[in-house]
């Protein structure tokens, strides 16, 4: 700048030629030399301390804004969702869908039913889970359930499960192709219902609808669900001991999460619009969904199921029981129709489990002594005494003198 004002150059010349303003230039010359650059000091961001966080969770699968909100404000966040997203927006894989049309139903009409899979590690290896979802097509309430597989025994149960849950039946259930529900078509290309499920379907009032071939989509609620499942549940899940502890997180994230949030396409709580479902009460008398196994119970108390022992009362010593998986991770033990036990499944295998009340009254059953014989003294009885009359003796008093 001081070169070009020497050669002449005004300071309304230089600032056009620099792009600078006027009065920065004159103060600019006005100085012997440049003035030093102060670097800015940076600013701590309320999302810096939990970034490398974030990072590691995404790998791990967790996508989930609000989840991922939930974890770090449990290690001290304080900012808002918004900063969050903004984070992690970058970080995301790029996701493609398909328009399709929404289908609304009213109160108590339909119900929608779909699996999903899930994969967890256990002993080194991985094993698959499968989560049933059912998904109220008015209120969009929801109920889950982890089971081991996805068989026709396990799928019925879990449909009394969730008519429990939900306090009633709707008009309609939408499935799949299923294997469990659909077993094929007829001449005409109408779908043929598995001749069982149909059974247990017709027992409980409620109609078999199948969606359109090759459109899942068509029952969207239930996959949203899954999808919903996936996401928001899931990566909470760090840790847990089986089935039946997996089956009591997911039943509380329900009452907690799922079913009084604001629902993103309804805009109303689940929970609130399950008031108005209208929901058909569920008949008293059960379905024979289950079958049940024939076991002995052994001395010392134990049934073995599935190379696992699980106890009974020990007053069931030797006798046969029925042993009723639900395949949930609930194992019920009946006899003569009543349920004597009731255990969480194991996972693994060679395991014992114990009920400490089963054995209880067993040690003062066992110890009590055995009285050793113990006769009975019972005295002779006195020698019976012929009665004669006196007479009898006076002859026998006169034989002897005649003699």
């Amino acid at each position: 700048m001081k070169d070009m004002l020497q050669r002449g150059m005004n300071i309304t010349q230089i600032a056009e030629e620099l792009g600078r303003d006027r009065k920065t230039v004159r103060k600019w010359l006005e100085q012997d030399q440049p003035g030093s650059y102060q670097e800015r000091k940076p600013v701590t961001g309320k999302l810096d301390g939990y970034k490398d966080y974030i990072r590691s969770r995404m790998a791990e699968g967790c996508l989930n804004a609000r989840v991922m909100l939930d974890e770090i404000r449990e290690r001290g966040y304080i900012g808002s969702i918004t900063i969050l997203r903004i984070f992690m927006q970058p970080l995301r894989p790029v996701v493609q869908s398909k328009a399709t049309e929404r289908f609304e139903t009213q109160p108590g009409q339909q119900a929608q039913v779909d699996w999903g899979h899930f994969r967890i590690e256990h002993d080194g290896s991985f094993k698959r889970l499968y989560a049933f979802v059912k998904v109220l097509g008015y209120s969009r309430a929801m109920y889950v359930e982890f089971t081991e597989d996805e068989r026709l025994e396990t799928l019925m149960g879990c449909h009394i499960r969730a008519f429990e849950y939900f306090g009633g039946i709707t008009q309609t259930c939408l499935y799949d192709n299923m294997k469990t529900v659909v077993t094929g078509h007829d001449e005409n290309g109408e779908v043929v219902w598995n001749e069982r499920f149909a059974r247990f379907a017709k027992h409980y009032g409620f109609v078999l609808r199948r969606c359109k071939p090759y459109r899942a989509r068509t029952k969207g609620k239930v996959e949203n669900g899954v999808g919903y499942v996936r996401k928001n549940f899931w990566p909470r899940v760090r840790t847990f001991s089986g089935l039946q502890d997996l089956n009591s997180k997911v039943r509380h994230w329900l009452d907690t999460v799922a079913n009084r949030r604001l629902h993103g396409t309804t805009f109303q709580v689940p929970l609130e619009l399950w008031k108005e479902e209208n929901l058909q009460p569920v008949t008293e008398i059960s379905f024979a969904y289950a079958d049940r196994l024939h076991r002995k119970v052994s001395a010392d108390c134990y049934v073995s199921y599935e190379a696992n022992r699980y106890s009974v009362p020990f007053t069931y010593v030797g006798t046969i029981v029925e042993v009723q998986d639900e395949k949930n991770g609930t194992l019920r033990f009946y006899c003569g129709g009543a349920l004597i036990a009731e255990h969480p499944k194991s996972l693994a295998r060679h395991q014992i489990i114990s009920n400490k009340k089963h054995f209880e009254g067993i040690r003062t059953a066992a110890s009590r002594p055995v009285g050793e014989p113990t006769p009975r003294y019972v005295p002779n009885a006195a020698p019976e005494v012929l009665e004669r009359p006196l007479s009898a003796y006076d002859a026998l008093m006169e034989e002897v003198v005649l003699q």
